[in-house]
């Protein structure tokens, strides 16, 4: 993955998602290929056959640690750390899930017979027992550890990073320390979003092979079932954040076309950029022959990476966007200026005519 390729609109959050999605189809055809190719292969060359309910672990346990190393691989890809790092973490995060599922499966099915009769028990000695009731279980417990993995991976990165130096190219410049605050929504996210894929994917693989109407086909559900749980979990568990992108300000007036300046500082702090004709002390100069004062507006953004931008002039600053029109013009009658926060490709127009156009983008980090 390239953060290049992906530009900041709706249809990022859709990345990891078809990403996973393909990764979870690859991951079924595996299990496919180890249960029809390899199993028998075993049988003929060295007398070794499969138990019948090793197919299901096996089909699990392949779906949940190839999402869960993926994940962590791509986010890897997308912060530029090197390959040897993004192997090491996918690896450790992909264990975890493996050792989890691996060890969760047969405790479910040894506990299951404490809830449920003996007529019951009796059907789920039967591997080829196919029902959704009995069998979420495991799908659930392959989204619990598909997300944990992935969380563990990240969290002991961050805390490596944040610690020692030798960690990533990321290392000297890590990010503060996540509030508890912030850390539980991305615990619930990992697991919540992991055991949500489980769910979903039990679902999308119970109903194509039990109904007839809608494909009746028990080949084609645990496909279909592999590519809903990459899908979901790369739409829950780690979409592609914020901070992946920064903020900047282009010109696109003829006299200075093209110049473009990030409003974040490099360690991603809080940071005010201001725009005028003063001659020193600005963030961007503009000629005053385009009618843009001294100090005339500045371009903010929070400790919680929002954009605002304000206006410090008297003369007109009108930021445009689709439907919606702002004057930030500076009333001497108020206490503070006034200011609007910033969206993708919002225009600001400076002075009286609106000859000096500013433009607003979000652009990947790389850029600078």
């Amino acid at each position: 993955m390239n953060i290049y390729l992906i530009p900041y609109t709706f249809r990022r959050h859709l990345v990891m998602g078809m990403m996973l999605g393909a990764v979870g189809l690859i991951a079924w055809w595996w299990s496919l290929f180890l249960v029809l190719e390899v199993g028998p292969w075993m049988y003929e060359s060295l007398g070794w056959l499969w138990w019948p309910r090793t197919e299901g672990w096996l089909y699990l346990v392949t779906l949940s640690t190839s999402v869960g190393f993926m994940s962590v691989f791509y986010e890897g890809s997308l912060r530029r750390r090197p390959m040897r790092w993004r192997i090491f973490w996918a690896l450790f995060g992909a264990g975890v899930a493996w050792l989890g599922v691996s060890l969760g499966l047969p405790l479910v099915r040894l506990m299951m017979p404490l809830f449920t009769n003996d007529q019951v028990d009796e059907l789920l000695r039967d591997p080829s027992f196919l029902t959704l009731r009995y069998r979420m279980s495991g799908f659930i417990l392959a989204g619990f550890w598909g997300g944990l993995g992935p969380f563990f991976a990240r969290r002991l990165h961050a805390v490596i990073t944040r610690n020692w130096t030798w960690g990533g190219r990321d290392g000297p410049t890590a990010p503060p320390a996540p509030g508890w605050l912030e850390w539980a929504g991305i615990v619930f996210a990992h697991l919540g979003g992991g055991m949500a894929a489980g769910v979903v994917a039990a679902a999308a693989w119970h109903m194509p092979g039990y109904y007839d109407d809608l494909a009746g086909d028990l080949y084609l559900s645990p496909a279909l079932a592999a590519w809903v749980f990459g899908t979901v979990h790369g739409l829950l568990v780690w979409p592609i954040p914020e901070d992946m992108y920064a903020g900047w300000i282009r010109v696109l007036s003829y006299e200075r076309y093209g110049l473009r300046i990030p409003i974040p500082h490099n360690d991603d702090t809080a940071a005010e950029r201001f725009l005028g004709h003063f001659p020193r002390g600005l963030d961007l100069y503009l000629p005053a022959e385009t009618k843009v004062m001294e100090l005339h507006t500045s371009f903010t953004m929070d400790g919680e990476r929002n954009y605002t931008v304000r206006g410090l002039s008297i003369e007109p600053t009108v930021v445009k966007r689709p439907l919606e029109r702002i004057d930030l013009r500076y009333d001497p009658r108020r206490p503070a200026p006034l200011e609007t926060q910033l969206r993708m490709e919002d225009r600001i127009l400076l002075g009286a005519d609106g000859d000096t156009v500013v433009e607003f983008l979000m652009l990947p980090k790389e850029e600078r």
